[in-house]
């Protein structure tokens, strides 16, 4: 156990507990780490802080009035590097946007050498994340520079199923055949919303719309028909700057449902093949070969599409750098738009972490080979001539306990990058979701801050509270 023991501040309360708990499962993944604030220190002058690793004194430092958040976790990750004799590198960075903070420094008129500087010096990062990191902050501020983003706003819609449940999804997807009775229910009902919100949108400026899921392809022609006619009914998609379907699956695409989707006016899709080694592939649950793969990505360049995405995953069960290094030259051999590189998430509502638990064992690789294949791929996809545009962080990675510190990275060609990942990462405008599952996230720039507005998970109650979900949704800019 590691127990951090401070005095309590009533004018200046613990509000970065968080970050020392992440700092100190970074360090030590191993041990449980407890926050105490003593208010039987309040006669003791100054602010100290403590810290025991068990019942043994780790260190103590003395802060000082007025203390800032950024010094005090620079000064407990110099003890717990020293102690553990390993660096982080994102340094004291330790949450999921890291792009958002030299991104508000662009902004403020800070230049590129003051960020760099400022992320080395109190941010503790290191030379080849900075690096990465002010790649992509510099392609996010010129997306969005001229956006209207106080008055504007994105739209997420959201299609919870999929042809079958991947071992290692954690999201809240239904397996089709199961529920093939109520998706048209749900469609009734995602139309109910979308129209009510639309009203409530008025005029302002709709710059992108994402569907995801699940995997919205999964819808047969007839439904993926119905959800492009609402979608044009209801929502500006001629004056959208980008409209993204989440096709996903290539076992779900077909010929007919692509022409759907290009007549409705969807400017970018993703084919998500995850790997392209064919054992992998039936190991995760996938029924899809790499073959079909290739046919349903030249299929999708017939039918006019010129912005497709494909998504990788790193960590994948029984894979390695030679297998990972492979899929990466077979999707290069399609010449994909953008692509983006996850590390695999082990999470607890997973099947995968699930049978990992009854198995009491390891489905990934080590964590020292996770930051060497994600070396590989940013090494191979520059060579490839993509760039770095988007990044986020995931807490559970595979290895979850020998916490690896790495990212999620979308890399694209020049003019090919989506501008609703970066809308959404940086929390730069409301993004409204439409649909079961949805987390709408309500920007109020005036007063720096933002609400989330979420809806139910499940696709029964969603239908059965629609009226609900549209009430919730009242609050947006009012």
């Amino acid at each position: 156990m590691i127990t951090f023991e401070m005095k309590k501040n009533d004018e200046k309360p613990l509000e970065f507990a968080y970050d020392m708990r992440a700092l100190s499962q970074s360090f030590f993944p191993e041990h449980p780490c407890e926050i105490k604030e003593r208010e039987d220190w309040k006669e003791q002058e100054g602010y100290p802080l403590l810290c025991y690793f068990g019942d043994e004194l780790f260190f103590h430092l003395d802060l000082p009035i007025g203390y800032d958040k950024n010094s005090v976790k620079a000064a407990v990750y110099r003890q717990f590097s020293e102690k553990a004799n390993k660096t982080l590198p994102w340094g004291i960075l330790t949450g999921i946007r890291p792009a958002k903070i030299p991104l508000r420094m662009l902004f403020e008129g800070k230049t590129k050498e003051e960020v760099r500087e400022c992320l080395k010096e109190e941010y503790l990062v290191s030379k080849a994340k900075i690096s990465l990191v002010m790649d992509v902050a510099e392609k996010e501020y010129e997306m969005v520079k001229d956006l209207d983003e106080k008055n504007g706003y994105s739209v997420y819609i959201g299609i919870p199923f999929c042809p079958s449940i991947c071992q290692y999804c954690s999201f809240s997807s239904y397996d089709y055949k199961s529920y093939a009775t109520k998706v048209d229910a749900y469609l009734e009902a995602l139309e109910k919303e979308m129209a009510a919100f639309s009203l409530q949108a008025g005029e302002r400026p709709l710059h992108t719309i994402y569907v995801g899921g699940g995997t919205p392809t999964s819808l047969n022609e007839q439904q993926l028909q119905k959800l492009m006619d609402m979608i044009q009914k209801h929502l500006d998609v001629k004056k959208a700057l980008e409209f993204t379907v989440e096709a996903g699956r290539p076992d779900s695409i077909t010929m007919e449902k692509l022409e759907i989707l290009k007549r409705a006016g969807v400017t970018r899709i993703s084919i998500n093949p995850q790997t392209m080694k064919q054992h992998t592939l039936e190991l995760l649950g996938r029924n899809h070969t790499v073959e079909r793969v290739n046919e349903t990505f030249w299929k999708a360049r017939k039918a006019g599409f010129d912005n497709i995405n494909m998504d990788v995953i790193v960590g994948l069960p029984e894979e390695d750098e030679v297998d990972f290094c492979n899929t990466m030259y077979k999707i290069h051999e399609l010449d994909p738009d953008s692509v983006t590189v996850h590390t695999l998430v082990i999470k607890r509502a997973s099947r995968m972490r699930r049978e990992q638990m009854e198995r009491g064992g390891e489905i990934h690789p080590e964590d020292t080979l996770i930051p060497i294949i994600q070396k590989a791929s940013e090494d191979i996809l520059r060579d490839y001539g993509y760039l770095p545009y988007y990044m986020y962080r995931q807490k559970n990675k595979a290895g979850t306990t020998r916490n690896t510190n790495q990212e999620n990275v979308a890399y694209a060609k020049p003019g090919k990058e989506c501008l609703y990942n970066t809308l959404i990462m940086e929390e730069w405008e409301t993004i409204a979701a439409l649909g079961s599952g949805g987390s709408t996230k309500y920007v109020i720039h005036e007063e720096n801050r933002m609400e989330r507005i979420e809806n139910v998970k499940s696709v029964d109650d969603y239908i059965l509270r629609i009226d609900e979900m549209i009430e919730r949704k009242k609050k947006l800019w009012h």
